[in-house]
């Protein structure tokens, strides 16, 4: 892949990622829940987390890293773009669900909606249809996956919120883009790293046996991981 594309896009998702305490003070608080949990901690305004010394630097940072590392797992160009667009936003989807726990529906459902039409135009621009047929195959498999863990929530601890459901279709999108195996790797590998984070937060005394978990970050980072995986496992 050219390496100034890639420059290119990475710079992109810079811009995009430093852009995240803009639009994370801007978003409204969300409303009571009438099974909130009186003795849990108030959460923080999102005004206030958008205060967080150096985090436009930090997200920015983060937005590169994240599509360096995914650059080096993909073969169509094309596909840059939208994943510039995921590094940016997804990093700031990242830092509210770390500190709240929460994925606010309007920077989610934007963002997949803008992914998909990055995704169709790089279809359109590689003339492949088939990168958007898989791209819409693994948004539903993903989400349909996500969806029924989410519905045992009934019957056992629910592992996940409808926050983490909605972004799984979002990676399901950009992995199943790139193939099933990105799909697969990039799947478990978010399950893998929330899980062994999940023990250790629980181990050292961070988080409670019953405590919320903040899974979004590390579906995110799986989503990254997936195309890498793929090249290095399959070649």
């Amino acid at each position: 892949m050219d390496i100034a594309y890639v420059v290119a896009a990475a710079l992109a998702a810079g811009i995009l990622g430093a852009l995240g305490p803009v639009a994370i003070a801007r978003l409204p608080e969300p409303a009571p829940h009438p099974e909130d949990d009186p003795d849990e901690p108030p959460k923080v305004p999102y005004v206030e987390l958008a205060r967080r010394p150096h985090l436009a630097a930090g997200l920015a940072l983060t937005s590169v890293l994240l599509l360096l590392v995914v650059a080096t797992g993909l073969d169509e160009p094309w596909l840059l773009p939208a994943w510039a667009a995921f590094a940016g936003a997804g990093s700031w989807l990242a830092w509210v669900d770390l500190r709240t726990r929460l994925l606010p529906y309007l920077l989610t459902l934007p963002l997949h909606a803008v992914c998909i039409l990055l995704v169709a135009f790089a279809a359109l621009l590689a003339g492949d249809l088939g990168i958007l047929l898989k791209g819409l195959l693994g948004n539903v498999v993903v989400f349909a996956v996500f969806r029924a863990v989410y519905a045992l929530g009934r019957w056992v601890r629910q592992p996940f919120g409808f926050g983490d459901v909605r972004l799984a279709a979002l990676v399901g999108l950009l992995l199943g883009a790139v193939g099933p195996s990105a799909t697969l790797y990039g799947t478990y590998a978010g399950f893998l790293v929330g899980a062994v984070a999940g023990v250790v937060l629980y181990r050292t005394g961070r988080i409670g046996r019953r405590d919320p978990f903040a899974f979004g970050p590390y579906l995110v980072l799986g989503a990254f991981l997936g195309p890498p995986l793929a090249v290095l496992l399959h070649g």
